[in-house]
C-alpha cells in the first residue's frame, strides 16, 4: 500500500490542483505562484510539487523514495525553504543567484516562498531579476493567499494556479474602514479626499488591500447580484469598465516611487463618475 505523506488531506481538498501539477511537471514553468486555500495546503502542494519533479518512479510521487522522502521531511538538498515564520531579506534572494546558477544535485532545484506577499521593495526586486533570468533545472514557487497583495511584475512572470478556497477572504479592520469610506464616496461624492490626504492616510499594502476588496466585492456583485453592494445594478459593461479601473490601480501601486494618496484619490474619483454620476 502506497504511504500516506504526515498528513494528506491537501490531496482529497485540492485533488484538481495536484492533478494540474502532475500535468505541469511535463514542461516546468520557471516559476509557478499557488494562491489560495490555506496556508497549510500552499505549503504542502509546494512539496507535492518538488516530489513530482524528483520523484524516481516519474510518474508522479511514490512517496517512498529517497527523493519523496527527504523532500517530506524538508531536508532534501535541492529544496530551499524561505519563511514562514522568518522574514525574507534581500541577502538571502541574493545568495540565491549564485546557487541555482550551478547544476541541481538531483533532477529539479525546487525554491519555495511562503507568504510571498511579504517581499517588499529591494527584496522583491532581487527576486524579479532572479526569475527574468531562469536557469534551467530550477523552479520557483511564490506561494500566497491572492496575487493582488504581490508585485504585478512578480504576478505576470509566474504560472498561476487557483486553489479552492474553504473560507470568504478577510481583510483588517483598517482596510474594510477604508472600504467602507471609498464606497460611501462613489456613492455621495463626499469624506475620501480628506482622508487620503490626512496624516492617517493608509501605506502601500493597505491601499493594495483596498484595491483588492473593491475587485472581490465587484465578482461578487457580478456573479452572485448581491443587493446592497456597492456594484450592484451595474450592467455586465459598466462592470468591465470599473474592472480596468481597478486593474489600472493595481498597476499604479505596483510602480517605484509612487504616491499611494494620488493613486487613492484618481481610484475614488473614476468610481465616483461611473457610480455616483453615471
Amino acid at each position: 500500500m502506497q504511504p500516506d505523506m504526515p498528513d494528506n488531506s491537501f490531496l482529497k481538498s485540492q485533488g484538481r490542483i495536484a492533478a494540474l501539477l502532475g500535468r505541469l511537471a511535463a514542461d516546468p514553468p520557471s516559476c509557478l505562484l499557488l494562491e489560495g486555500g490555506t496556508e497549510q495546503e500552499r505549503h504542502d502542494l509546494s512539496l507535492y510539487w518538488a516530489m513530482i519533479l524528483n520523484c524516481r518512479a516519474g510518474n508522479g510521487p511514490c512517496f517512498e523514495c529517497r527523493p519523496c522522502v527527504q523532500v517530506r521531511d524538508e531536508v532534501f538538498r535541492d529544496l530551499y525553504l524561505l519563511g514562514p515564520g522568518q522574514k525574507i531579506n534581500i541577502d538571502q534572494v541574493r545568495a540565491l543567484r549564485t546557487i541555482y546558477t550551478q547544476k541541481p544535485h538531483f533532477t529539479w532545484r525546487v525554491v519555495v516562498i511562503s507568504e510571498a506577499h511579504g517581499l517588499r521593495g529591494p527584496t522583491a526586486n532581487a527576486l524579479l531579476k532572479s526569475l527574468e533570468e531562469p536557469s534551467p533545472g530550477n523552479s520557483f514557487v511564490l506561494l500566497a493567499p491572492q496575487r493582488e497583495s504581490l508585485l504585478p511584475t512578480l504576478v505576470s512572470r509566474s504560472f498561476i494556479l487557483i486553489l479552492n478556497r474553504k473560507t470568504r477572504i478577510t481583510y483588517d479592520e483598517k482596510v474594510e474602514a477604508g472600504f467602507a469610506e471609498l464606497a460611501e464616496f462613489s456613492r455621495t461624492g463626499r469624506g475620501w479626499l480628506d482622508r487620503t490626504s490626512g496624516k492617517d492616510s493608509f501605506d502601500l499594502d493597505q491601499a493594495r488591500c483596498i484595491v483588492s476588496r473593491c475587485k472581490h466585492e465587484l465578482m461578487g456583485s457580478m456573479l452572485r447580484r448581491e443587493p446592497g453592494s456597492l456594484f450592484s445594478g451595474l450592467s455586465p459593461q459598466a462592470g468591465y469598465q470599473v474592472l480596468r479601473v481597478l486593474k489600472k490601480a493595481e498597476f499604479c501601486l505596483g510602480l517605484n516611487y509612487i504616491r499611494v494618496d494620488m493613486v487613492l484619490e484618481w481610484l475614488a474619483m473614476s468610481l465616483w463618475k461611473r457610480l455616483c454620476r453615471g
